[in-house]
This record gives C-alpha cells, structure tokens and sequence, in this order.
C-alpha cells in the first residue's frame, strides 16, 4: 500500500513532512527515482547514532532486480565517517549494516544503465528501493517502416484485400479493411513500393524511409490508367511495442485520447499526473487532504455516482501493459507514486467504453479506464 503521509479524515493519522515514496504491499519498502532526493524512512523519530539500511536497486522499466552495481555511499558533510563501496548481489541487494544517521550521497554505476546519482537522508534501520535507466540505442526500441492508406481515386473508398510489395520483392502484405498496410524494418534509403488490385491499374511509387521513423502514406488506385495525383507523405515516431499492442490502430480508428512517447518528451512532465493537465473530458483532481498528491478523474467520474469514498469522485480503473493495477471506483490510483514519465511508452485514456478494447470493458469501467504502456529497452529486449 502507499503511505502518503497524510491526514486521513477516517483515522486522524497526522500528516508527516515528506511524501516516502511507493511502499510494498507489506509496508516495508519505498521505491524513489533520480535526481530527487532519497530520503530512507522519513519520519520524526529519535535518529539512533548508528542504524543498518538495507537498498535493493530495480530497473525503472521491468521492476527487476539488477545484480552488480557498484553502490558507494558517501557523506556529503565533511569529518563524518569514511565511504561505503558495495555491490549488490543477484537479487539487486546491499547492505550496510552500521552507518552513522546522517546525510549522504549515494552513486550507482552499472555497464547496462546510464549512472545514477542523488542524496539521501539516513534517519533510522530499514530497507529502501530505487531504480536506474537501462542503457540502449534509441532507435533500437522504435519502428522503421512504411503505414499507408489505399483508396479509390474516384470514390475515395478504402480498397480492402490489395497487394503492397517492395520493389526488391523482399517485403509484401494485403490491405485490410479500412485499407491500411504495414511494411515495417525496412532498411533505411529509398523504397520502390508497388500497388496492384484486380479492376485496378497496378501503381508504382518511391518513398524514402528514415532510421527510427515511420513513414505514413495514402495512395490512390484508379480503374483507367490515367495519371494520379502524387502520393501524401509524412514521417512520424512510433514506438515497436506501441505498434504491437495495437495502440496506432486504435488511436487511427479515433476513440479515446492518447499519448505517445513523442509527446511526452515533448512536454516533459514533471509527474505522470501532468500528462493529463489539460486533456478535455479529463481533470486532475488534487487530494484535499494532501496536498502533494494528484488523482486522474475522467469525465464520467465527476458525474454524480454514489461513491462510498470522501472525495466524492468516481476514479478510473488503470491498466498498466494489460494488467488490472488500479480499480477504479472508490479507490484513487496514485499514478504519481507508481510510475515515472521516462518509463512511459504511450497512454490511452477513455472517458467511457466507446472504443474501448472488449477485454478491458464490463463491471468497473463505468468511470473509464486508462491504459498505460511501458517501454521496451535494447538491454532487456
């Protein structure tokens, strides 16, 4: 569960001054990412001289453990005590079971992930999560190909069932039934794509394809063999996992509102919560009893539904790559405390199940749901 600190109107709990992070189901551990400070057990207590703390270090993207990171721990004031150099074992474990309460600098350095630097607060025992970014070629997770339309030239009717191929012959599909064709890791370089349907005058045309690029496309087939209009060419970034998920598809058949890696970096949030600032039908809703925390409410969710919590708010359910992670209903996700925007591929966000994908529909969708997909690393891959 997540401690947030916070005054909870039912119990009375007295807020403390910082939010600790993600905590496990057990309430022991608290997953907190670079650059913000770590802060291990927060709390106002009596600070022992000595205490043993315990790290476990994950990888932003899977939550897997990741043995062999160098792990040195040293006090940012002078005079303290020396440095710690440690390395963690195959569960992604250290432990320095005699370090003096303080402030200190943790680093952590590993082949596979980018290095990772930031300061923490040493207040009593305990164990404490953090993550590090996995080293890889950009481009290594995006797609490299060709997504087009085919139509009539007359009626502008999508032709379902016709031949695409490369000029080489290497590469071939059908169109479906909205028209719509994939030639994906095609080389980077110009492409000679040929079109051709019985009834129709075969096409041939040249597109040029960039490195980590999708090349989008719509072509036009005309019964008389006269001359047609260019085709219309735009590039755009597509994500392989996104691809494979069918999140293009859906976005293409226009239900929901999405987001995708490219406008995330573009923007740049802060927190996941930041994302949705300004999405129509969408509200971040700030928690009245903490400041610091941020719920997603969908249009459906302020609605006057009789809910049994003190927000008075009817709360999406979250999926997070296909799995249930948040319920929705009475039960806010705190997508703040479990997700960082570097990990984020793309989201989907449905206001009401109108569009909405059969296995993510029935009971509990009734405030709309959220899908969230992650990113898929070079390294992990």
């Amino acid at each position: 569960m997540i401690d947030r600190r916070t005054s909870d109107p039912r119990t009375g709990n007295r807020p403390g001054r910082f939010r600790a992070g993600i905590f496990s189901h057990a309430g022991t551990a608290a997953v907190l990412s670079f650059p913000a400070l770590l802060h291990c057990f927060v709390q106002e207590a009596v600070a022992q001289e000595t205490v043993s703390i315990t790290g476990r270090i994950v990888d932003v993207v899977t939550g897997e453990p990741i043995p062999g990171v160098a792990v040195e721990i040293a006090p940012r004031a002078f005079g303290l005590q020396p440095g710690f150099q440690l390395e963690t074992d195959s569960e992604g474990q250290f432990l320095v079971p005699n370090i003096e309460v303080g402030e200190y600098r943790l680093e952590l350095t590993h082949p596979l992930y980018n290095p990772e630097v930031g300061d923490f607060d040493v207040v009593r025992d305990g164990p404490f999560v953090t993550t590090m970014n996995p080293v890889g070629d950009a481009n290594s997770e995006l797609l490299t190909g060709i997504v087009g339309v085919l139509t009539d030239a007359e009626t502008n009717r999508f032709l379902s069932g016709a031949a695409v191929r490369s000029g080489d012959g290497q590469t071939g599909t059908l169109t479906d039934t909205r028209g719509m064709f994939l030639l994906e890791n095609l080389v980077p370089g110009q492409h000679v794509l040929e079109f051709s349907m019985l009834g129709y005058t075969p096409r041939a045309d040249t597109v040029r394809v960039s490195g980590g690029r999708v090349t989008n496309v719509r072509v036009s087939l005309s019964v008389d063999p006269v001359a047609l209009d260019p085709i219309d060419v735009s590039v755009e970034r597509r994500e392989t996992k996104l691809q494979a998920v069918g999140f293009y598809d859906r976005r293409h058949a226009g239900f929901g509102k999405f987001i995708d890696r490219q406008q995330i970096e573009d923007r740049g949030p802060a927190e996941v919560s930041d994302l949705f600032t300004g999405m129509p039908g969408v509200e971040v809703f700030p928690d009245p009893f903490n400041g610091i925390e941020k719920y997603v409410v969908l249009r459906h969710g302020r609605l006057h539904i009789p809910t049994a919590n003190y927000y008075d708010r009817c709360f999406p359910r979250v999926y997070i790559d296909g799995l249930l992670t948040g319920h929705g209903g009475d039960d806010p996700t705190r997508m703040d405390q479990i997700l960082v925007p570097g990990a984020i591929a793309g989201i989907e966000v449905y206001v009401s199940t109108a569009g909405l994908p059969p296995q993510y529909q029935g009971r509990g969708a009734q405030c709309g749901v959220i899908l969230v997909w992650t990113r898929v690393t070079a390294s992990r891959r």
